[in-house]
């Protein structure tokens, strides 16, 4: 896991109590304890940065929800633009305020990611939205030239390729093998037809 400059943990502490004080009002998280957050969002979303082979260009989450791992993505790795996309209206407001309240760079759609134009993303993540095949088939239209996906998932999930996205590497991320990191990479053909 990265170590966070003072500035960065400020932002993250910031984030964290902004998704507190929200939670019951927007049904954000049962969790109500800053040092249970924590452990259950933050830290696993910090482990994903050393499978991220890179850390500037655009990154998409999707199904952002209450910004996570998308939000603490932005805090740790400020050269990546975050595009949050998130369905219900009211999380995606949120979302906004919490970019607007941190001082984030980034972009949120209050929208289903099937339905929005080419994102032109680097970097796809996403945490427990969907089945890995229906998920790669939503990154794809969005994807450009060398991009690549960095999955948390829960359990001992198989790592095995969705069409033109295959596996790189996994990692475990706890003693008790309850989370991985799954690193996946896209060999489709860039489309020239798409606008850039």
């Amino acid at each position: 896991m990265i170590e966070l400059d003072p500035q960065q943990q400020e932002k993250m502490a910031l984030y964290v109590h902004e998704v507190l004080r929200f939670r019951k009002a927007l049904n954000l998280t049962s969790v109500d304890d800053e040092a249970e957050f924590y452990q259950r969002f933050i830290h696993p979303t910090l482990a994903m940065i050393p499978y991220i082979p890179r850390h500037h260009g655009r990154f998409l989450d999707i199904g952002s929800g209450m910004g996570v791992p998308g939000v603490p993505l932005m805090i740790a790795m400020p050269d990546m633009v975050g595009v949050l996309v998130e369905r219900r209206k009211k999380r995606a407001e949120f979302l906004r305020h919490i970019l607007r309240r941190v001082r984030l760079r980034g972009e949120v759609y209050d929208a289903d990611v099937r339905h929005l134009p080419c994102l032109n993303i680097d970097l796809f993540t996403a945490r427990a939205v969907t089945e890995p095949a229906s998920l790669f088939d939503m990154c794809t239209p969005h994807a450009n030239k060398g991009a690549v996906a960095v999955m948390p998932v829960s359990g001992t999930a198989p790592l095995q390729a969705h069409g033109d996205w295959k596996p790189v590497e996994h990692s475990f991320v706890d003693a008790v093998n309850t989370q991985q990191i799954q690193h996946y990479a896209w060999h489709g053909q860039e489309d020239v037809s798409r606008e850039t």
